[in-house]
C-alpha cells in the first residue's frame, strides 16, 4: 500500500461512480485501513535500514573470511571449521536477504512486514544463541596448541578457557536478546485486521 493521497470529495464520488461502486465516499473511506495504523512502519523501516546494512557487512566479512580460510589451509586440516564457516555464511546470507525484504515491505506499508521481520529476527536470535552456547561448550575441550606447550601452564590455559567461555556466552546471550528485541519491535507495528 502506498501513501494515501488527499482528493476532493466530489472527485472521489465521481471516481467511485465511474468504477461502478455503490459506495459513497464516506463508506469507501471507512472501508480503508486507518492511515494512523501505518505510522509505526516508518520507524520500523529506519530500523530495518540499519539492520540490513550491518547484516550485509557481516555477511561480506564472513564470506571473505571463509574464502580466505579455504584458500590458505588444507581442506582436511580444519574441516569442522570450514563447515562452520559455510553454515555461518549461508545463515547470514539468508537473514540479510530477508532483512532487505523486511525493509522494502515496511517502506511500502505492506501488512506482511511485521510478521516477516519478527520471524527473520527471531530465527537470527536463536542462531546467535546456538552459536554462542556451542562455542562456550567447545571451549571446555580446548587444547593447548603444540607450539605453546612450553609457554602456557595449566592455570593460564584454564583462565583462557574461562575467558573464552564467558566471551561466547556474552555473545550468544546479548546477541540473542538484542535481535529478539528487534523482532518484537517489528512485530509491535502490526495493523489490526479489518472485520
Amino acid at each position: 500500500m502506498k501513501d494515501f493521497i488527499s482528493i476532493p470529495r466530489e472527485a472521489l464520488d465521481a471516481l467511485l461512480k465511474a468504477a461502478g461502486s455503490p459506495l459513497t465516499p464516506e463508506e469507501y473511506l471507512a472501508s480503508l485501513p486507518a492511515t494512523g495504523d501505518y505510522k509505526k512502519y516508518r520507524s520500523r523501516a529506519r530500523a530495518a535500514v540499519w539492520s540490513k546494512y550491518i547484516l550485509l557487512i557481516a555477511t561480506v566479512v564472513s564470506v571473505l573470511w571463509g574464502i580466505a580460510d579455504f584458500v590458505t589451509t588444507p581442506i582436511f586440516d580444519s574441516l569442522p571449521a570450514k563447515i562452520e564457516d559455510v553454515i555461518v555464511a549461508v545463515g547470514l546470507v539468508t537473514v540479510t536477504f530477508f532483512e532487505f525484504r523486511v525493509h522494502r515491505y515496511f517502506r511500502e506499508l505492506n501488512p506482511a512486514a511485521p510478521n516477516l521481520g519478527f520471524r527473520n529476527q527471531s530465527y537470527f536470535a536463536v542462531a546467535i544463541l546456538i552459536y554462542g552456547l556451542y562455542h562456550a561448550w567447545a571451549s571446555f575441550h580446548m587444547q593447548i596448541p603444540v607450539e605453546y606447550n612450553n609457554m602456557l601452564d595449566a592455570d593460564t590455559m584454564e583462565q583462557i578457557r574461562l575467558a573464552t567461555r564467558l566471551s561466547y556466552l556474552v555473545i550468544g546471550i546479548v546477541g540473542c536478546v538484542s535481535q529478539f528485541g528487534l523482532a518484537w519491535y517489528y512485530r509491535s507495528a502490526r495493523v489490526p485486521t479489518q472485520t
